[in-house]
C-alpha cells in the first residue's frame, strides 16, 4: 500500500477487479514503477481536492465540469491504489513526497484563473511522463494489468488539460500565465530528479524526459 500525501475528503475505495487479489508483480520493473507511483498519486490526490475547491468558487456550467474531473480524479487515485498493491514494497527517494506535497499545495494561490493555468501546464507534463512510460512495447507493457490502468489515466488527464485551458481561454490567457505554468513545469522537472534511476529501469531517458517536462507546449496556453 503506497504513502500518501493527503487526506481526500470522499476518497473511494479501489475499485471491484483492482483489490489485493490480482496478480503479484515483482522484479525490477514492479519495483521502479512502486517507487514512482507514490509521486503520480500525490498529484492524483491534490487535483481532487484543487478541482473541487474550484467547483465551488465557478458558475454553474464550470462547476459541473470541474465536480466531473474531481471525481475522475478520485477514480485515478483508487486505480493508482490498486495497482500498487500488486507491487513491492518500494518507497520514492527520502523527502520526495514531503516536496512533492508542498508544490501541489503551493498552485492554488492568486486565483483561479492562474490556479487552472498551473493545473492545465502540470496534467500536460503528466500526460507526457505517462506517454514515455507506456511506450509500446517497453517494460511496463510486461505488466499486463498495470499499463492499461495507467492508458486509461492519462486519456483522462489529456481531457482535463482540454477542459482546464478551454477555461483559461476563456478569462483571457497573457504572459503572466503563461510564465507561472513553465515555472510549475520547472518545478515538476525538479520534484522528477531524483526518479531517474526508477525511470531508466522503465526504459525511459530521464534526461530526455526532463527537456519535455521543462518544455511549455506551444499552443498550451494562448492569448
Amino acid at each position: 500500500m503506497r504513502r500518501r500525501c493527503f487526506i481526500v475528503p470522499g476518497r473511494i475505495a479501489v475499485p471491484d477487479g483492482e483489490q489485493h487479489t490480482g496478480p503479484r508483480y515483482d522484479g525490477p520493473v514492479a519495483e521502479a514503477l512502486a517507487k514512482l507511483l507514490p509521486v503520480l498519486g500525490c498529484g492524483e490526490e491534490a487535483a481532487a481536492i484543487a478541482f473541487d475547491d474550484l467547483a465551488r468558487r465557478e458558475c454553474a456550467d464550470e462547476a459541473a465540469a470541474l465536480r466531473t474531473i474531481a471525481a475522475e480524479e478520485r477514480l485515478h487515485d483508487a486505480l493508482i491504489e490498486g495497482i500498487s498493491r500488486r507491487l513491492p514494497e518500494a518507497a520514492p527517494p527520502l523527502g520526495l513526497l514531503a516536496t512533492s506535497r508542498h508544490f501541489h499545495m503551493s498552485l492554488g494561490g492568486d486565483g483561479a484563473t492562474l490556479h487552472l493555468a498551473r493545473i492545465a501546464a502540470l496534467d500536460a507534463a503528466v500526460c507526457t511522463i505517462l506517454g514515455a512510460l507506456l511506450c509500446a512495447g517497453g517494460p511496463l507493457s510486461t505488466l499486463r494489468h498495470a499499463a492499461p490502468v495507467l492508458q486509461q489515466i492519462r486519456r483522462d488527464e489529456v481531457g482535463h488539460v482540454r477542459i482546464a485551458r478551454a477555461m483559461v481561454a476563456r478569462r483571457g490567457a497573457d504572459a503572466g500565465l503563461r510564465d507561472a505554468a513553465a515555472t510549475t513545469r520547472e518545478t515538476l522537472a525538479q520534484i522528477m530528479t531524483p526518479m531517474g534511476d526508477a525511470l531508466e529501469v522503465l526504459a525511459v531517458d530521464p534526461m530526455a524526459l526532463d527537456r519535455r517536462i521543462r518544455r511549455l507546449p506551444d499552443g498550451l496556453l494562448k492569448w
